[in-house]
């Protein structure tokens, strides 16, 4: 057992006696106390301090390969534990982020960085697993437009959890955005992936649109 610090999307510092050498690869077990979680990590030592006369500095500065969802949930939730938000007045904003890996990968700095407490799903089954675990002020399905997945997820986030905001991120690749949804429309908000954090806290806090529905983004007989 040792203690974990200086966690980041690409690694930690363990706080331990045991002298490693550098370019080790090691398998981790650390603990998300807040989910009890144990969450499986593999990784190269990158740092290893030697012993000292007061044993200060002592540990292990290992970088992951690959790091998995969960481990990923946990620094977007320590970050925002000490950093800045951007919620809504003193309240941070619960969001459920949904995309495949590659997608959640190239977005985790904006919601690691955001404050937000984050959830993160791969799929449909996770999202739906995510959305009945508690509240939450949002789901923010990280896709195309043409991609035909985010319809499901942000279906299944109206059913359980009608008054979260939906939003799909995605890049519009110079094209305007869609007009925002009103209250009951399956798409609130379309967000370019370029456009960065504020736009995406701009569309998390706006009042539903009063013009053209989101629905118009789907066939016909989709829209309800």
């Amino acid at each position: 057992m040792c203690q974990t610090r200086d966690i980041s999307s690409e690694g930690c510092f363990l706080d331990t006696v045991e002298v490693v050498a550098e370019g080790t690869e090691v398998d981790v077990v650390l603990m998300d106390l807040d989910t009890g979680n144990a969450i499986e990590l593999e990784g190269a030592v990158m740092r290893s301090p030697r012993p000292s006369a007061n044993s200060l500095g002592m540990g292990l500065g290992i970088r992951f390969r690959d790091p998995p969802d969960l481990w990923l949930d946990l620094v977007a939730r320590q970050q925002g534990d000490t950093m800045p938000g951007f919620g809504v007045g003193t309240v941070r904003l619960r969001i459920v982020v949904a995309g495949d890996d590659e997608r959640r990968r190239g977005a985790l700095a904006l919601y690691v960085t955001s404050g937000w407490d984050v959830r993160f799903a791969s799929d449909l089954n996770s999202a739906t697993e995510a959305l009945r675990g508690g509240a939450v002020d949002a789901v923010i399905a990280e896709h195309q437009l043409d991609d035909p997945r985010w319809r499901d997820i942000l279906q299944a986030a109206r059913n359980i959890q009608p008054n979260a905001r939906r939003i799909v991120r995605s890049s519009l690749r110079g094209e305007r955005s869609p007009p925002a949804g009103r209250a009951r429309d399956l798409v609130h908000r379309v967000v370019d992936a370029q456009a960065g954090l504020d736009a995406l806290l701009d569309a998390l806090t706006a009042d539903y649109g009063l013009g053209s529905s989101g629905a118009d983004m789907l066939p016909p007989d989709e829209r309800q």
